[in-house]
């Protein structure tokens, strides 16, 4: 049984797509794999060292939904440092994971510091 906080995101999905090809303030991280079951795709649009906007696609069962959404939802605002800081535990604590779903937390913020040092790169700077 999953929390009421997976359940909504997983009703109410937001930040879900992609950006266009091609763009230089848009930095893009995969992570996973079919063979583990799940899979996610995190962007961000960064401006002056700051995620605008972030968006993400998934793979996977709806503890992997949620946890890619609240990962793109808790970038949007922050600084591309500060994005660094995210981790799969407050990912686990914030949507109440059942021990057994716990990677997809792992998963989620797997891409998004990979999508964090794309748009790192593109900007000039080392990660």
């Amino acid at each position: 049984m999953y929390s009421a906080a997976v359940l909504e995101r997983v009703r109410n999905p937001r930040r879900v797509g992609e950006f266009p090809e091609g763009r230089e303030d848009v930095g893009t991280g995969q992570s996973g794999t079919l063979d583990e079951g799940t899979t996610a795709r995190i962007q961000v649009r960064a401006e002056a060292g700051r995620i605008v906007e972030a968006r993400f696609k998934v793979f996977g069962c709806s503890a992997a939904i949620a946890a890619a959404g609240l990962v793109a939802e808790w970038l949007e605002g922050v600084t591309v440092d500060e994005g660094r800081h995210l981790t799969p535990e407050r990912v686990v604590a914030a949507l109440t994971l059942p021990a057994e779903r716990a990677h997809v937390a792992r998963v989620a913020v797997d891409a998004a510091h990979r999508a964090l040092d794309d748009v790192t790169e593109k900007a000039g700077r080392q990660p």
